[in-house]
């Protein structure tokens, strides 16, 4: 877990990133979280995977309060008007994949919305303190560039998106369609975010590449102890540490 020091707006002040792009490289080699093929050895499973052993902005981190820099950055602009097609199990996270119309605007840059997924623990830590859950909207602008949001939950009320998510879920290894609004399951899905944490940082897995803008909301949802339950008895722990 790195430790660095992060930006947070100033202002008032959700919604980090597992991202399975078949062009990244490491096509069928198999890698885990725990074991001789977790985070640890990930770096000696293959010459595409050497960011993970080298790289020098790896994520996830953890923010630590006392180190944040205060800086006046652009707030950030969520229009989520898409769809959900399908919900994928890929065996390493719970991930859905979208369509149509979904934007992230921030630093003068527009990002399209690619899919959204979960991780039990959370990766990033605040302080040193894990979370039961963390969600990550992955986004990539037209020239390429990849744009992280995550949030991070604690336990406590249940949360309706992700109950909706897990009733759906499929098995390792499967993937079922899934119709549904994007803000039929995040009805606040079009708002402005004025404070949140931005670093720059790597996707969290294999290939552990980096140049990825991160952005990480301060506040913090709360989901059940049944809903954490029913995604580590489906996917496992699924964190990088």
């Amino acid at each position: 877990m790195s430790k660095i020091k992060t930006q947070l707006r100033l202002g008032l002040g959700l919604i980090s990133a597992t991202l399975a792009l078949p062009c990244l490289g490491g096509e069928g080699v198999s890698w885990g979280y725990t074991g001789k093929t977790g985070p640890e050895h990930w770096g000696e499973l293959s010459e595409d995977f050497a960011s993970c052993r080298v790289g020098k902005n790896q994520s996830p981190i953890n923010i630590v309060l006392d180190e944040v820099i205060e800086a006046e950055l652009d707030p950030l602009v969520l229009e989520y008007e898409g769809d959900i097609t399908e919900i994928v199990n890929n065996g390493h996270t719970l991930q859905m994949n979208v369509t149509g119309g979904s934007v992230l605007k921030v630093e003068g840059k527009t990002f399209k919305l690619l899919q959204f997924h979960l991780h039990s623990p959370s990766e990033h830590q605040v302080d040193g303190e894990a979370f039961p859950l963390e969600i990550h909207f992955v986004h990539q602008s037209e020239d390429g560039e990849l744009a992280v949001v995550g949030r991070l939950y604690r336990e406590g009320e249940a949360h309706s998106e992700v109950y909706h998510l897990e009733k759906t879920a499929p098995a390792a290894g499967k993937s079922v369609p899934f119709k549904r609004g994007i803000k039929e399951l995040f009805p606040k899905a079009r708002y402005t975010i004025p404070t949140y944490y931005r670093y720059s940082g790597s996707l969290t897995t294999p290939p552990c590449s980096e140049g990825l803008r991160w952005y990480v909301y301060p506040s913090v949802g709360t989901v059940s102890r049944e809903q954490i339950d029913f995604y580590v008895n489906l996917i496992g722990e699924d964190a990088r540490g």
